[in-house]
C-alpha cells in the first residue's frame, strides 16, 4: 500500500503551545465518535496532540510499501516544520519514503525556497495550506509558486477544508477557491486533503471538471455520516476513481484509516440507501494513487 500523506513534526520543536491545545481538543472530539484515532498514550498531555517523530512515523507506517511524508511550514498558526530534518530523514530511509516540502506562499522568495527544496534536497512534491498560513487561493501574486512547481513536474498537496486552529480563516478554505489554480496551471498535478470537509461536495465537483485534480480521504473516518455522505457525492459524479488513500498521521495510523474505511456502510445498515461496494474501497486502497502519481506505480 502507499500512504500518500503523512507529517513530520512534534512538539515543541516544530508546533506551538496553542495548536498542540487546539489539536489536542480536536482529537478528543474525534475519539468520542471513533476508535481509529492515533493516540500516543503519552504522560504528558501535548504529546498526545500531533507528534509525529522518526520513532513514532517509523513504527505507524511499517506496513506500507511507499510513503509521502512532509512537514508545514505555516508559522502564522504555530507550525514550523524543518525541511531539512524532512530531507534528512527521507534519504536514511529512501527505500520506503519520499519526501515533499512546504514553503509559505507569502514568502517573497517562496519560489526560490521550492526550486532549492527540489533541485538542491531532492524533495519531490510540495504541501500548503491556505487556511494554515493565510493566503488567498483565488490572488494571481500566488500563482508563480504553482507555476513554478507545474514547470517542476512535482505534484501539490492542498489541505484545502477546515481545522481547529484558532486564527486560520475559513474564508480560504473551501476547495473552489483552487480553480483559478487548477485553470492557469493544467498539468498540474494537485490533490486536495481531506475532501475539503466539510465542503466535501465542493471538493467533488471541482476535481470532477479538471483531469489532474484529485482528493485524499484522510481525516474522513472520524464522522460516519459525512464519511459515507462524502463518498456517496463522488460515486454520483463519477469522480470515485479520483480518491486516493492517506492516513494524515499522526492524526490516524494508516490501519485506522483502512477499518475506518471498511465500516464506511455501517451508518445505513438496515436501510435501503446504496451501499459503497467492495471495490470502490479497493481501489480507493490500493489503485487510484497510480493516476497521481505515476512515477512510483
Amino acid at each position: 500500500m502507499f500512504d500518500t500523506h503523512t507529517n513530520l513534526m512534534w512538539y515543541p520543536d516544530h508546533l506551538s503551545d496553542e495548536f498542540v491545545d487546539f489539536a489536542l481538543e480536536a482529537k478528543k472530539a474525534k475519539m468520542r465518535l471513533s476508535k481509529d484515532v492515533y493516540f500516543a498514550g503519552s504522560d504528558t498531555p501535548e504529546k498526545n496532540a500531533f507528534d509525529s517523530t522518526p520513532e513514532q512515523l517509523l513504527e505507524a507506517t511499517k506496513a506500507m510499501d511507499r510513503v509521502v511524508v512532509f512537514g508545514i511550514k505555516a508559522p502564522f498558526c504555530g507550525i514550523n516544520a524543518d525541511q531539512e530534518l524532512i530531507a534528512k530523514f527521507v534519504r536514511e530511509h529512501s527505500e520506503r519514503f519520499i519526501g515533499w516540502c512546504s514553503v509559505d506562499p507569502n514568502d517573497a522568495d517562496c519560489v526560490e525556497q521550492l526550486e532549492h527544496y527540489v533541485n538542491d534536497l531532492g524533495l519531490r512534491g510540495l504541501k500548503c495550506s491556505p487556511i494554515y498560513q493565510n493566503w488567498d487561493p483565488q490572488d494571481p501574486k500566488h500563482l508563480p509558486l504553482f507555476k513554478k512547481a507545474e514547470s517542476l513536474g512535482i505534484p501539490v498537496n492542498v489541505h484545502q477544508g477546515t481545522s481547529f486552529v484558532r486564527p486560520g480563516p475559513l474564508k480560504y478554505a473551501n476547495p473552489i477557491q483552487l480553480e483559478d489554480i487548477a485553470v492557469a496551471c493544467p498539468d498540474l498535478r494537485l490533490v486536495i486533503s481531506h475532501m475539503g470537509h466539510p465542503w466535501e461536495d465542493e471538493c467533488v465537483v471541482l476535481i470532477r471538471k479538471h483531469p489532474n485534480l484529485f482528493t485524499n480521504i484522510s481525516a474522513l473516518h472520524y464522522r460516519p455520516l459525512r464519511h459515507y455522505q462524502a463518498f456517496m457525492s463522488a460515486i454520483e459524479y463519477g469522480v470515485e476513481h479520483k480518491l486516493i488513500f492517506g492516513s494524515d498521521f499522526p492524526s490516524a495510523t494508516p490501519e485506522q484509516v483502512v477499518a475506518g474505511q471498511q465500516k464506511i456502510n455501517d451508518v445505513v445498515e438496515g436501510t435501503n440507501l446504496p451501499r459503497v461496494s467492495d471495490e470502490i474501497i479497493h481501489n480507493i486502497l490500493h489503485e487510484n494513487w497510480k493516476r497521481f502519481l505515476p512515477e512510483y506505480a
